[in-house]
């Protein structure tokens, strides 16, 4: 069970299997202009990853698991099996009846085994361009970080690490960040859009 069932470009989303991973899923995808851009840092398969709610670094745009969604093909206990959003539905918004897709996201197969998932697709971005900045002290880190998400600049990744962590990171991977407390940022968009996100953030790439 590890088919990329039906992909639908034109409305963003697509249907797989639960043997497909993420990181084969964006490889597939690659010619259309399309990925899937959760990445819980593993090359995990999407199926587990709606069964576990997976999320990652880039959440903070792109959202969960739970937000790229739109449908689950599920076997109950009893044998029975069920679809969340309604057989063959790939609707981005419904006011109808009970979420159960969001009911089976991250319920990590007490409810039942999912074997279908359909996903929600984006564009792949023009341009990705990556910053890091360091800080005096944890508070100033996360006052940016306040201040940044405040003014609506739309970064894709954001990561923090404590002094602690950075000293780690330089030690093992023979790297000479300063250690500080350190902002991980990636931004995604057309070379025009970056330029102009960058220079708001006032971040040196």
């Amino acid at each position: 069970m590890d088919k990329i069932l039906n992909l639908h470009e034109e409305d963003f989303d697509v249907t797989v299997e639960p043997g497909v991973t993420r990181t084969a899923l964006n490889r597939y995808l690659r010619d259309s202009g399309l990925w899937f851009p959760v990445d819980p840092g593993a090359d995990a398969s999407l199926c587990g990853m709606a069964a576990t709610s997976a999320s990652g670094t880039n959440a903070v745009r792109y959202g969960t698991m739970r937000e790229n969604v739109l449908n689950l093909e599920v076997v109950l206990s009893d044998g029975s099996v069920i679809h969340t959003a309604g057989k063959g539905r790939r609707a981005r918004k419904t006011s109808a009846g009970y979420n159960l897709t969001n009911l089976f996201v991250g319920s990590e197969g007490t409810l039942g085994i999912i074997t279908k998932t359909t996903l929600r697709l984006y564009g792949i971005p023009e341009t990705i361009v990556s910053a890091v900045c360091s800080f005096p002290s944890v508070q100033a880190a996360v006052d940016s970080t306040v201040q940044i998400l405040q003014c609506g600049i739309p970064i894709a990744r954001i990561e923090f690490l404590d002094d602690v962590m950075i000293d780690a990171c330089n030690r093992y991977s023979k790297l000479t960040y300063p250690v500080t407390p350190t902002l991980f940022l990636e931004f995604h968009g057309s070379e025009c859009s970056l330029e102009e996100q960058v220079t708001a953030t006032g971040i040196r790439i």
